[in-house]
């Protein structure tokens, strides 16, 4: 496909103009009708049941990572504050950038996976103020400094960019960059990547459209390793973690980091 019929196909997708995560017009009507139709029928708020779990009220992200899961920090870049947190022991670990409407709880079901593997995770509550992927560099330099020797960048989305973008900024090489769903992309990001580079993104995902993840596989020439995983379905991003094949899904992201662990 040229670069002419990729790009009318990122504005028919939405790929890098406005919004790249921004829900079709046919589903946010839907989404309207529905709030409407649950507006006009409320549903009578019952007592909490016996397995719910109240919010933390200690040291929190979001309120589902907690001091007891890693540790907390907090560091402040033009005038904004941005909290994360590290997960996990060992000299092997990973920066996560989330997608747009993302959270540090999406993806804990891969920072949980990757820990029990005696890997290090950082996540952190992205600071929309600055550049993103200002944020990504700083939060591998701050996983380097911790005494991570290889750090990977993960990102979904979005934070796949940010993730291929950072990797190019750092003063030390990075170990590998998984793009998960990375709909915003584009194949000039990856030119320069030399290292490592997995892609995993759905076959029906109308946000991150198939031809472009392989147009960026295609361009990726100088990568040390680079890899494209197509699963079956429509999820996007840290929903592939908690969709039919999410086993599939986590498992290729942990053999990439474990191969390029040596």
């Amino acid at each position: 496909m040229g670069l002419g019929a990729l790009a009318m196909l990122l504005a028919a997708c939405g790929g890098n103009t406005g919004d790249p995560e921004a829900a079709p017009a046919a589903t946010t009507s839907a989404a309207a009708s529905a709030t409407e139709s649950a507006a006009a029928s409320p549903t009578p708020a019952g007592p909490p049941t016996p397995n719910s779990s109240p919010s933390p009220t200690g040291e929190n992200i979001a309120g589902c990572v907690t001091a007891d899961m890693g540790e907390i920090f907090k560091y402040t870049r033009d005038s904004t504050a941005t909290k994360g947190v590290i997960m996990g022991k060992g000299k092997v670990g990973a920066v996560v950038s989330y997608e747009r409407r993302g959270t540090v709880c999406d993806w804990l079901p891969l920072a949980e996976r990757l820990v029990a593997e005696g890997r290090r995770v950082l996540l952190f509550d992205r600071n929309d103020v600055v550049n993103p992927e200002k944020d990504t560099v700083e939060m591998a330099r701050r996983l380097h400094d911790a005494g991570v020797e290889k750090v990977f960048l993960i990102g979904g989305s979005m934070g796949a960019r940010q993730s291929v973008l950072a990797a190019g900024r750092l003063k030390f090489p990075v170990a590998g960059v998984i793009s998960v769903s990375g709909g915003t992309t584009q194949p000039g990001d990856v030119t320069a990547l030399k290292a490592p580079f997995l892609q995993v993104t759905a076959d029906e995902d109308s946000t991150a459209p198939l031809e472009l993840a392989q147009a960026v596989y295609q361009e990726a020439k100088k990568s040390a390793d680079r890899q494209l995983l197509v699963l079956n379905g429509r999820e996007h991003a840290s929903a592939l973690f908690t969709a039919g094949q999410s086993d599939k899904a986590l498992q290729a992201i942990t053999a990439f980091v474990t191969k390029h662990s040596g």
